[in-house]
């Protein structure tokens, strides 16, 4: 049973419960929703245009750019390495930062300016950067025209020497100079930047979502703090605005937004759930007309663009092999968790379910609206599986205490889910945010775990087998039931055993004369409907078979010869077995069918 729903006992309905679990929590002293991240406004800024001059003073600090005519053009600066074949004339952007008593301003020779030289738009901020700093610091940034690409920025600060030093932020897709973001509780605010890695490699441009990189400056230098406990919710809101905006682009080319998915979970600690999640999801490479092949994952250049590569080379792997190779080339995995990974093949046969990945006990097409808690459970595989496991234990205690517990079980569960949702800091239903807190999955499925050793001790006989079955085989039994036409033929086999999976238990121990019909799977129960893989072949629906006639004395006879198909269906002894007990299914399946809502009908 899972937070956002209950179940109406009357009509069998979900019922969705945001605003009341947002009261239950308040009127628990539930906590505020968590701060999010705030963009650090400039101190001053301003753009060059088409002046020739351009002034900034802020913080104590005035920095200058100004265009002037030069034949060195070929110098090596700040933005272009020595170029040896370079224009006979050209106009340098030249940054000169000075400080409040300062004699001497530091001048920084920027690179040829202007449309035919490759840098326009240019772009100068003060910023306070550093918390250690005496003064801020200055944001270069200007772009290099084309279709996508590129605005180039530039850091200029006092190191602990005094002196004004240059740290390079690189190239990024265009979009303006990168935003400096103040995330709650870390002491410094982070450039942040995009990994332009993911830029066509599983998606077109548009289809693309790029991981976000966080720098730090201190003491003159950038360090890359993506990784830093301190900035993870950042990472966690990022997730969050992508992910909507994926949905709201109809959910367009899966690809390009899974690598960005896994990448950024696998940076949060959670690899494995976001690669179940992945899975059932990717498109073919082939289809994509996008992915990573042997020959890009070379070493070299030369083979890199495929000039010494195989036309098998050159053939996109599947996706899951391609992305584990990508993340581990770029640093977001390791090459032991690619192989493990790629080594998890989960074990199917007939009569069982595949294992993973799972789904909450209510529909996500698409997850409930304001309601952080549902949306996890429906993107998380590894949450939804505790919550399917306590589940288990739930639906075995309620069909236990019968219809005049329900009511006080409900009220019980709501309160104890919603208090260990709150000792996690998870949102609650209908609050303004609705983010999830870094390890806000992993201490759900832990919670979820104490509440269902919490309530299976109140379990006793085949109520408790049935609450301690590994989930896989749970289900797997569900699955069997409506095989046999017991359940619906659209029934969800989620593992939830609500009132129409109760009834068609009853019916399958009816039929199989089990010496218990209370609706409870028990061991033998579950060995008999799907026996264990190192149990004989025998039939899951079976007769009793005939009393056994003394074998002692009796005369061998003669072997009859094999009978007909005809002489099978119409001899002296009757219809076959099997017939029989598929006519006596079908009949009782007829009789529980009328009662059986869709899905789970009558779950509370």
């Amino acid at each position: 049973m899972s937070q956002p729903f209950l179940h109406d006992a009357a009509t069998g309905h979900r019922l969705a419960v945001s605003g009341l679990l947002a009261l239950v929590i308040l009127s628990l002293g539930g906590r505020p929703a968590h701060a999010a991240s705030t963009i650090v406004p400039a101190l001053a800024e301003a753009s060059l245009g088409d002046r020739a001059r351009l002034d900034l003073a802020a913080g104590g600090l005035t920095a200058s750019i100004t265009l002037k005519p030069s034949t060195q053009c070929g110098a090596a600066m700040a933005w272009q390495p020595a170029d040896p074949n370079p224009s006979s004339t050209c106009r340098i952007a030249t940054l000169s930062i000075r400080a409040k008593g300062q004699a001497r301003p530091a001048s920084f020779p920027l690179a040829p300016y202007g449309q035919d030289a490759g840098f326009m738009d240019l772009r100068v901020s003060i910023q306070r950067l550093d918390a250690t700093s005496a003064v801020p610091q200055i944001m270069v940034s200007a772009y290099t025209g084309g279709a996508h690409c590129c605005e180039v920025t530039s850091i200029f600060g006092r190191g602990p020497d005094g002196q004004w030093v240059h740290a390079d932020l690189g190239m990024q897709d265009g979009g303006g100079p990168p935003a400096i973001v103040a995330v709650p509780g870390a002491h410094d605010p982070v450039i942040v930047t995009y990994d332009q890695a993911f830029l066509y490699t599983f998606a077109s441009h548009a289809g693309s979502f790029t991981p976000v990189i966080l720098y730090r400056y201190h003491d003159g230098e950038l360090t890359n703090v993506s990784d830093d406990p301190a900035y993870r919710s950042y990472l966690v809101e990022d997730l969050a605005k992508q992910t909507r905006q994926w949905e709201a682009s109809g959910r367009s080319e899966p690809n390009g937004y899974l690598a960005y998915y896994v990448a950024t979970r696998a940076r949060l600690g959670q690899l494995s759930v976001a690669w179940a999640h992945m899975l059932p999801r990717a498109q073919n490479s082939t289809k994509s007309g996008f992915g990573v092949s042997p020959c890009s994952l070379k070493s070299t250049e030369e083979t890199a663009n495929g000039r010494y590569c195989s036309k098998a080379d050159r053939t996109p792997l599947p996706f899951p092999q391609g992305l584990a190779a990508f993340l581990t080339r770029n640093d977001y995995i390791s090459a032991a968790q690619a192989r493990a990974l790629l080594s998890d093949r989960p074990a199917t046969g007939a009569g069982s379910a595949p294992s993973g990945p799972y789904h909450p006990d209510f529909p996500c097409a698409p997850p409930p609206a304001g309601n952080g808690v549902a949306t996890m459970l429906c993107q998380d595989s590894e949450a939804a599986r505790h919550e399917l496991m306590f589940d288990q234990v739930y639906y075995a205690l309620r069909h236990q205490v019968g219809q005049d517990g329900w009511k006080d079980l409900r009220q019980q569960v709501v309160l104890d889910e919603t208090t260990a949702n709150q000792s996690c800091g998870l949102p609650a239903p209908g609050d303004e945010a609705q983010a999830i807190p870094p390890n806000g999955a992993a201490c759900y499925a832990d919670a979820m775990d104490r509440l269902a050793a919490q309530y299976r001790v109140r379990l006793s006989g085949a109520a408790l087998m049935e609450s301690q079955r590994p989930l896989d085989r749970h289900i797997a039994l569900q699955k069997k039931l409506a095989e046999l036409g017991l359940l619906p033929a659209d029934t969800v086999v989620d593992g939830v055993y609500g009132e129409a999976t109760r009834a068609a238990i009853t019916a399958w121990q009816q039929a199989a004369n089990r010496p218990r019909t209370d609706g409870f799977l028990s061991d033998d129960d579950a060995a008999m409907l799907i026996p264990p893989p190192q149990a004989a072949t025998t039939p899951a629906i079976s007769a009793p078979p005939p009393p056994m006639a003394a074998t002692a004395n009796v005369p061998p006879q003669a072997p009859t010869a094999p009978q007909t198909p005809q002489a099978q269906a119409q001899g002296g002894s009757g219809l076959p077995i099997k017939l029989v007990f598929a006519i006596i299914l079908a009949g009782l399946a007829a009789l529980i069918a009328i009662r059986v809502v869709r899905k789970r009908g009558g779950n509370p």
